[in-house]
């Protein structure tokens, strides 16, 4: 079939995604039934006066979510979508039922201040989970931003920020958001937070009112686990297997607030695809339920094309974003953000100034520029270089070293799990024993983790990689095998 396309050759949004956007909304219009086939990509790419691999990145991503599939020789075909599941898919460049923007309150909002963790010390080979890697934070620019805000906007250290965040910092998240993971909303969805955490705090309060029971992955995030069980109210842990979180086994009672992680499961690593995707929507419709879609580090993919967010496939009616700029920056900035629909504009805002009453400028001022002027682009695509070879060292040590080692969640995020095979001791006596040799690395329990079921195998260990080089990656598993492979 011949595919009518209009390229824009002087727009921001990258070629590729042009192609699969377009694609995408034919498809979910019905001009591409299911079965029939896309054109081939040199076919398309010269009547395009495109490259070749723009449209193959394109067909890459469409097939990576679940829109065609691939026939062996024979090409790619459209996959069967069903009618009330294109209902639930976002069409089109903005959110579709956020409502009009309510008058803003002109009442001034009081500061609540919060206070700030601490630290310990690390084994020398640590595969913390989350951990950027210090030698990448950019610091050359980012002492040249600071330095050029600081030279001509210092009335701004004196006075407070708006406490849904900087404006600038909100505009340049929103437009990041949907250029990167198609979620599409506008400065005034978007909440600046203390890193994710705070974004989770801020979602929950605002919709605990609305909220009868609690739904969690499990196993699931410690931090997300720890919010909802001091919440006082009945919790229902979900199952993950190797798609993500169970979506059949979800209760069917009104009133649901779900916690999901569905780019990369924290902490097994799982990518869920289209299908299920669709069916978490659907569930959410049919019982009046909210999700919070905790996004934590879809920055870093490496194996395929970017996957559209959760929330870019529901369009503002049900899916709350949650995002960080901890793994792809720094931790220390403490920015995060979340995404709420316009109706919720004023009452969240009005929250956040209760919780904090907002973020400090000049790292807010900061960011904004590092986004806008394109170096934060150029830092992620640098740092994913970085991480995926740190990435294809560590699962190509272990499967050399632990002949058929099972490792999962590889193909995106800044860490994996092995899953441990028979007759290794548990993974909590494993991370005991490595400590002992200057190497950390972690039962579920202990990085990060947390599973409802008091009993659960005990089988998996978590490997954060962002943080160090090949040369310790490899000196960490050698000693790891001694270690297990020494008598007693």
């Amino acid at each position: 079939m011949d595919l009518t396309l209009t390229l824009d050759f002087g727009s921001v949004t990258p070629l590729q995604a042009q192609v699969f956007d377009q694609v995408r909304e034919i498809i979910l219009d019905g001009q591409l039934k299911a079965g029939m086939a896309l054109p081939p990509s040199r076919l398309l790419a010269e009547r395009l006066r495109v490259s070749r691999n723009t449209v193959m990145l394109a067909y890459e991503r469409l097939t990576a979510e679940g829109y065609v599939k691939a026939r062996g020789t024979a090409g790619l075909f459209v996959e069967p979508i069903p009618p009330d599941s294109l209902l639930l898919i976002q069409r089109g460049s903005r959110s579709l039922t956020n409502g009009p923007v309510p008058d803003a309150s002109s009442e001034p909002l009081l500061c609540f201040a919060g206070s700030p963790g601490g630290g310990g010390d690390r084994p020398e080979f640590d595969f913390w989970v989350g951990r950027s890697d210090p030698a990448g934070f950019p610091l050359p620019i980012w002492r040249r931003i600071v330095l050029r805000l600081l030279g001509k906007e210092t009335a701004y250290l004196t006075d407070y920020c708006d406490p849904a965040g900087l404006p600038a910092l909100r505009t340049a998240i929103s437009t990041h958001l949907r250029r990167a993971r198609a979620v599409a909303v506008t400065e005034d969805q978007v909440i600046v937070t203390t890193g994710g955490q705070e974004a989770l705090n801020l979602v929950f309060t605002l919709l605990k009112g609305h909220t009868r029971q609690l739904c969690i992955e499990n196993p699931c995030y410690l931090g997300a686990s720890l919010i909802f069980r001091n919440a006082g109210l009945a919790i229902h842990p979900v199952p993950v297997d190797g798609d993500g979180l169970r979506t059949d086994l979800l209760p069917t009672a009104k009133g649901s607030l779900l916690y999901v992680t569905p780019s990369h499961q924290f902490p097994t690593g799982s990518t869920m695809p289209l299908t299920r995707r669709l069916a978490l929507l659907r569930w959410a419709d049919e019982t009046d339920s909210y999700i919070v879609e905790d996004d934590y580090d879809s920055d870093f993919r490496y194996d395929g094309p970017p996957l559209t967010a959760l929330a870019g496939l529901d369009g503002g009616r049900r899916v709350f974003y949650v995002g960080t700029f901890s793994k792809s920056v720094g931790a220390g900035l403490r920015l995060g953000y979340a995404t709420v629909p316009r109706l919720l504009w004023d009452e969240a805002r009005m929250l956040k100034a209760r919780m904090s009453n907002g973020q400090a400028w000049l790292e807010q001022a900061a960011l904004a520029a590092f986004i806008d002027e394109g170096h934060f682009d150029r830092h992620l695509r640098r740092l994913r270089q970085v991480y995926k070879a740190r990435r294809d060292c560590l699962v190509a040590v272990l499967r050399a070293t632990f002949d058929g080692a099972v490792v999962l969640g590889s193909e995106s995020g800044l860490h994996l799990v092995w899953r441990l095979p028979p007759g290794f001791p548990p993974a909590r006596q494993i991370q005991s024993m490595a400590r002992a040799q200057g190497i950390g690395v972690y039962a579920l329990s202990s990085g990060a983790a947390y599973d409802f079921d008091p009993e659960a195998r005990d089988d998996m260990l978590v490997f954060g990689y962002s943080s160090l080089t090949e040369m310790q990656i490899e000196a960490a598993i050698g000693t790891l095998h001694r270690m297990l492979q020494a008598p007693g």
